[in-house]
Parts: structure tokens; C-alpha cells; sequence
């Protein structure tokens, strides 16, 4: 199946950002050594922004004259495969889902999901439908039913690398390392370049399997690809794999990286909410 490529810049709403990121850092940092530990409480990263920022998918010479798609990146940052499937979409469907977008943009999940739902019940090989719906039920703790709409994205549309990695969530979240590896490595087969995620969630699992050579390869490719550092955790999982391989100076480099990311975050999104507040004063 033709698939295309267009370049986004995602959001995640706080509740997205906020519930998986707790629990993904949780796996990685439970087993942080003492010495990194102290670095931590010498000079604590700041807490990651989880502003949502919305966009649409850019219109192209063949879309002219077309209403441009609201969208939802699931993963930030990366490349969003769209494949045949998802541009036969009807436009009672397609309004759906943009009202599922502007629900997202003001955190409210249930509405949300209602609106996912229509629009994957109009056009049951939405994919991308499946996999925000997937998403949005991961976050509302309702896992069988996010399982379920990943898995019927990968029905709808086999070469629609998302769904191998809405089911990695799952399965990191779960702690089911083997399957987290089957399933990146089928999103791999299918972008070996620009999948970030899947190389940081395999990372992990090899990680736990205590599997070194295998997560440093793969946390390193992750590091390569997240140019733009929308996943600060890469550098944390790196910082964890040097120390268990007996190379502190490099774990200490990498947890340095993750506490300049996090507080370079933090600063960013200060000065966007000072410069905010000059331009609406109270």
C-alpha cells in the first residue's frame, strides 16, 4: 500500500502528556544509581511544559481548493504516515475528527473520544481516528479498549506504522518487554529513518531485559533521530544504561543533558507565558 509522508509539529493535551510521561519516567528512573540520584537533588529539572500545540496538515498543489484536516500527533515531533486509506476519508468524518481535535486542544477527553467514535463508526479504515482514539482511551486508564482501537488502525491500514506504536505504549506501560520489541520492530520495517519512539521504546525493553549492548543502540538512534528533543527521557534511559555499564562519566553526561533539556523547557515556556501576559495584560 502507497504511503506519504508530512512533517508535523503535534500536541499531546497535558492529560496525554501528563499520565504516560509519569509512568514512562517511572520505568526508566526506579532503578537510578545513587550518584545520579544526588546530581538530581543538587539541581532538579523543572517540570516538562505540556502546552498543547495544535496544527493542521499543510495543503499540497493536489489538495488546492481542499479544507485543510484538523489533525492530532500522537507522537510529537516525528513524520505522519498517511496512507491511501486516510485520504478517501468522508467529510462527515473528517468533521468528526476536527472536532475531536479542538475537543483536545481544551482537555476534554470525553468529548473527545465521542467524536473519534463517530468518525471511526462513518469511516471504519480510519486509521489515524483509531490511533488518537487509541490514545485518548490509553489516558482515560481504559486499556482493553485502547488496545482494541490500535489494533483495528493496524487492520484498517497494515502499513500505518502509528498503530505498531500506539500498541508499544501499551505493552511499555504494561511491562511486556518482549512484545514492545516485536511491535517497534514492526514499526521499524516501516520507517527505519524517522521513528524516534520506537527506537526509545525498544530501547527500554532491551534495557529491562538487561539486554545493554542492544538499549544503548537503540537509545542512541533515538537520541540521533530526536534532534529537537520532543522525548528528554532518551537521555535519562542513556544515563541509566552508562551507569549499569560501569561508564559514569558518560551516565553523568546524559542525566547533565536531560536536567538542560527539562529546565531549558521550563524556561521557554516562561517566557512565552510572560510574553503572553505583555500582550493581554489583565
Amino acid at each position: 500500500m502507497e504511503i506519504t509522508r508530512r512533517e508535523q509539529h503535534g500536541f499531546r493535551s497535558p492529560a496525554m502528556l501528563g499520565s504516560k510521561r509519569v509512568v514512562l519516567c517511572a520505568l526508566i528512573i526506579a532503578l537510578l544509581p545513587a550518584p545520579l540520584l544526588a546530581q538530581k537533588a543538587r539541581k532538579r529539572p523543572a517540570a516538562l511544559s505540556t502546552t498543547p500545540r495544535s496544527f493542521s496538515i499543510p495543503a499540497t498543489p493536489a489538495d488546492a481548493g481542499k479544507k485543510e484536516m484538523c489533525s492530532i500527533q500522537p507522537f510529537p515531533g516525528m513524520l505522519d504516515t498517511v496512507s491511501t486509506t486516510s485520504l478517501q476519508i468522508p467529510p462527515k468524518a473528517q468533521k468528526e475528527y476536527e472536532e475531536a481535535c479542538a475537543a483536545l486542544k481544551d482537555n476534554k477527553l470525553p468529548e473527545t473520544e465521542k467524536h473519534l467514535r463517530k468518525a471511526t463508526e462513518i469511516y471504519p479504515d480510519y486509521a489515524a481516528g483509531w490511533v488518537m482514539l487509541g490514545q485518548v482511551l490509553g489516558t482515560r486508564q481504559q486499556t482493553e479498549k485502547a488496545r482494541d482501537a490500535c489494533s483495528r488502525a493496524a487492520s484498517a491500514d497494515p502499513n500505518y506504522w502509528p498503530a505498531y506504536l500506539c500498541l508499544a505504549e501499551i505493552a511499555l506501560l504494561e511491562e511486556k518487554w518482549n512484545e514492545v520489541l516485536n511491535l517497534t520492530s514492526r514499526a521499524l520495517e516501516l520507517d527505519p529513518v524517522n521513528d524516534a519512539f520506537a527506537y526509545f521504546f525498544s530501547a527500554i525493553a532491551y534495557f529491562k531485559l538487561n539486554q545493554l549492548p542492544e538499549a544503548e543502540t537503540r537509545a542512541l538512534k533515538a537520541e540521533v533521530i530526536d534532534k529537537a528533543h520532543y522525548q528528554p527521557l532518551i537521555q535519562l534511559l542513556l544515563a541509566q544504561i552508562y551507569e549499569a555499564k560501569h561508564d559514569s562519566t558518560a551516565a553523568a553526561s546524559h542525566f547533565q543533558e536531560y536536567q538542560k533539556i527539562t529546565l531549558d523547557s521550563q524556561d521557554s515556556d516562561n517566557g512565552k507565558k510572560k510574553s503572553g501576559k505583555a500582550r493581554n495584560p489583565e
